[in-house]
């Protein structure tokens, strides 16, 4: 079935399911990476709260031979038990002085979201970006966050510094930092049986997230976390970006040679890191001398230049 007729006849199904419980419309949504992902909006009559539910994995069932009745089924199921924002979350996002406590920062990749990036409040770091997002709700079942956008700054009268510093306070005490052996990790996520310690390179390796596991790699940037750690391995560091959950952590001295690093990043992102979770493609240099976080050249001829390098106070 082409794409494109798979989404209007789901759409038109659904609506008909529902009547006139609510409107079910399509939409396109970006994520990160410049992901495109089409879903259904679902809004009720009188409410300003407009739930969706992505359809691009029900396409890939639905070529697999699933049909369009039982689809239509999961997707009203879904709706009905994960039915998003609340009022009363929708209201405390107007106000202020309600939700800076949860404002919170990422790091993405800038060239990849160039788009994203026109529409967002974001600082510039190396190539990638901080970006800033609220945690709405953090349980059992998990968190539920959205995108800081320009219209809040305008909402809440803020400036980009203000937000700023209110993420570099909140998000080390919200999401504290986490660091543990690439070995320790994996027998906690219970994936030493899954992973053949074969396909681990032979060098030390560290996992660096928060306490959520969730946009950890955001941690590089936690106030002295790096340069803690490097002079407790009396060592620079070398980053490979494993994705926007976590980075790991080896010692520079006893690393493979950059460029196999770089190959290593990229394979995994390729065969293992969905698109919407990729960080970078290539590491990054830790300096504890300078306590800064460094590109690497495009030469392989050193590990980093001086020059080059964005100051991170640690």
């Amino acid at each position: 079935m082409v794409y494109e007729t798979f989404l209007k006849t789901i759409q038109s199904m659904v609506q008909t399911r529902l009547n006139k419980k609510a409107n079910v419309s399509l939409r396109r949504v970006l994520k990160n990476n410049g992901l495109m992902l089409d879903g259904l909006s679902f809004t009720k009559p009188g409410s300003r709260l407009s739930p969706t539910v992505y359809l691009n994995a029900y396409y890939n069932e639905a070529e697999e031979g699933m049909p369009l009745s039982i689809i239509t089924e999961q997707i009203l199921m879904v709706y009905e038990t994960n039915p998003g924002f609340s009022e009363d979350i929708c209201e405390e996002l107007r106000d202020f002085d309600a939700v800076r406590g949860r404002i919170a920062y990422k790091l993405i990749h800038a060239a990849k979201n160039k788009v994203l990036l026109s529409h967002i409040p974001h600082i510039p770091y190396l190539d990638l970006a901080i970006v800033f997002y609220l945690i709405l709700t953090d349980n059992e079942e998990g968190q539920m966050t959205t995108l800081v956008h320009s219209d809040h700054l305008a909402l809440w009268d803020i400036s980009l510094e203000e937000l700023g510093i209110l993420a570099e306070e909140n998000t080390p005490r919200i999401l504290p930092y986490h660091i543990s052996s690439i070995e320790s990790t994996l027998n906690q996520l219970e994936m030493e049986d899954i992973v053949e310690t074969e396909a681990l390179p032979s060098v030390a390796l560290y996992v660096l997230t928060n306490s959520r596991g969730i946009n950890g790699a955001a941690c590089m940037l936690y106030p002295r976390v790096l340069k803690e750690f490097a002079e407790s391995l009396g060592e620079d560091l070398i980053i490979l970006p494993s994705s926007i959950h976590e980075v790991l952590l080896t010692p520079s001295s006893v690393s493979l040679p950059p460029e196999e690093l770089n190959e290593m990043v990229q394979a995994i992102n390729q065969s293992d890191v969905p698109a919407e979770d990729r960080l970078s493609d290539h590491i990054y240099y830790f300096s504890r001398i300078q306590g800064c976080l460094y590109l690497p050249p495009s030469s392989t001829t050193t590990l980093y230049s001086g020059a080059d390098g964005t100051v991170n106070p640690q």
